[in-house]
Formats: structure tokens, C-alpha cells, sequence
């Protein structure tokens, strides 16, 4: 695991990057949220802990949907001090469109939420076997102590 050191006296070492296994059933979505906000409370990022759980949700359960029975990987990563990363990668190459939902619809919303709390930064990197979406949450600048 990765390690980044604050600044200032009393330096503290700051994980930053996690990963997960997880089956491609449904449960695995629960596991992924339980997964994806204990890190972020180890990290002291509790105030992302809410949408990273819709993210992390959305994200996990399109990937359980595929129906692909290869590896399903959770993880979160700090790249900088200003973005959390949570990526979700799976054996399907299919790639995940956002779409316009009806009002009686009764999925379809995900990545447009996604899209939302992301403020567009979120994307997908094609795999020789599958493909990893990623999406990134602003982090505040300091840390709580």
C-alpha cells in the first residue's frame, strides 16, 4: 500500500490507495460500499462518505448486471490531496452509457448521478479482457486531525 506524508510537524502516514475482490453477485454491492467508505473514514474523509457510497453502489451494481463471472475489483485511491478515485473494474468490455430516464423508469439514473456528483469526472479505460470506470470526487485541501 502506498503511503503519503503530510506536511507539518507531527508527519502522519496517509494511505492512499485500497483494493478489494468481490463476486459478481448482488450482496457484492453492500461489501463495496462498506469497503469504499471505511477506507475513506480511515483516511479522515468522512464528509465523502455519502456520495462515494451512491458512486461506489451505481458503479458495482452495473458491474453484478453483466453478468460476467472474471474478476470484479473495487478500489479507492487518493492520486493527489484534492481527488479520491473510485474505480470498479470487471470482465465486460461493454461500455457504460448514460442515458435519459423516463420519469416512470424505474433504473437508468446511475451514471447520471454519477456524472452529477463527479461534476463529469468520471470515465471508463477499455481492458484487454474488461474495463475499469473510475470516478473522482473532490477532496477537501486538509485533512482532520
Amino acid at each position: 500500500m502506498k503511503t503519503h506524508t503530510t506536511s507539518g510537524a507531527g508527519l502522519v502516514p496517509v494511505p492512499t490507495a485500497a483494493e478489494l475482490s468481490l463476486p459478481y453477485l448482488p450482496e457484492s454491492v453492500g461489501a463495496a460500499r462498506r469497503f469504499v467508505c471505511g477506507k475513506l473514514r480511515e483516511w479522515r474523509l468522512d464528509e465523502l462518505v455519502d456520495d462515494a457510497s451512491l458512486i461506489v453502489g451505481e458503479l458495482v451494481t452495473n458491474s453484478v448486471k453483466t453478468g460476467c463471472q472474471t474478476r470484479l475489483v473495487v478500489a479507492a485511491r487518493r492520486p493527489s490531496d484534492r481527488v479520491v478515485r473510485i474505480l470498479v473494474g470487471d470482465g465486460s468490455r461493454v461500455m457504460p452509457v448514460m442515458i435519459r430516464a423516463g420519469t416512470a423508469a424505474t433504473s437508468g439514473r446511475g451514471l447520471a448521478m454519477v456524472h452529477r456528483l463527479t461534476h463529469g469526472r468520471w470515465g471508463v479505460t477499455l481492458l484487454p479482457f474488461g474495463k475499469v470506470v473510475h470516478a473522482d470526487l473532490p477532496a477537501p485541501t486538509t485533512t482532520r486531525r
